[in-house]
């Protein structure tokens, strides 16, 4: 999903684990945010092809969401985060938070293809083990001379990249691209607060910070991320 406020020419795009659930209901609460789509779409199998919550931009241009004219004429906006950081509160919402929608068919984990293995592994495995599942393919797919990376597909035709770690200033100084008039502060929503220590290298071995490092290397690059 993204977050459309057409009165002010805006597009946020929703990337996971980056305070988006917050900015979203700032955008919608005070800016007449819109969700797009307002719900999953399914593929003929019934699983997600367009998240209800996370959803990039040429995901919206394919299924005429957004027609390419109305995209150009916003100002898209998306958020990043430390890809070190991000994976251990990956690891926390997925062995603690999200672990009593395993009992419910109907939620948008069973609907996720390889979300609730992933989900299973993290319920079973310590973060270190987990890590070297999530990044193997990704790992591979970088020996291959392919590109792995967390963000890209979000950040793929964005005007403005924010960061997780400055998003309040960050967000500020769209606003102010955008003429929009600060109202109030980013809500404290969504967080995972199963993930007691906010101290990500706390959680890595050597092994899994290599993994990592390898799995993520792009974004680390593009974004000017580092352990």
């Amino acid at each position: 999903m993204a977050i459309i406020c057409r009165k002010y020419n805006l597009l946020f795009i929703m990337t996971p684990r980056t305070a988006c659930t917050a900015i979203g209901e700032l955008l919608c609460e005070h800016y007449g945010g819109e969700f797009l789509p307002a719900e999953d779409i399914l593929d003929s199998r019934g699983f997600i092809s367009v998240q209800k919550k996370h959803s990039t931009l040429s995901q919206l241009l394919a299924h005429n969401l957004l027609t390419a004219r109305e995209a150009k004429s916003l100002l898209k906006v998306v958020a990043v985060r430390n890809p070190f950081d991000s994976l251990v509160s990956l690891y926390f919402k997925q062995r603690l938070k999200y672990q009593p929608l395993l009992a419910d068919p109907t939620s948008w984990v069973h609907r996720s293809p390889g979300y609730t293995k992933s989900m299973r592994y993290a319920q079973r495995d310590s973060f270190n083990a987990w890590v070297f599942r999530v990044c193997y393919r990704k790992i591979v797919k970088r020996l291959l001379g392919l590109r792995a990376s967390m963000f890209a597909d979000y950040t793929n035709g964005a005007d403005q990249v924010i960061r997780f770690e400055s998003m309040e200033e960050d967000l500020k100084k769209v606003f102010e691209r955008a003429g929009i008039d600060w109202k109030a502060g980013i809500p404290s929503v969504n967080r995972t607060d199963e993930r007691t220590d906010r101290n990500y290298r706390s959680f890595y071995s050597w092994p899994a910070t290599f993994a990592a490092a390898t799995a993520y290397s792009y974004d680390l690059k593009t974004y000017g991320y580092r352990f």
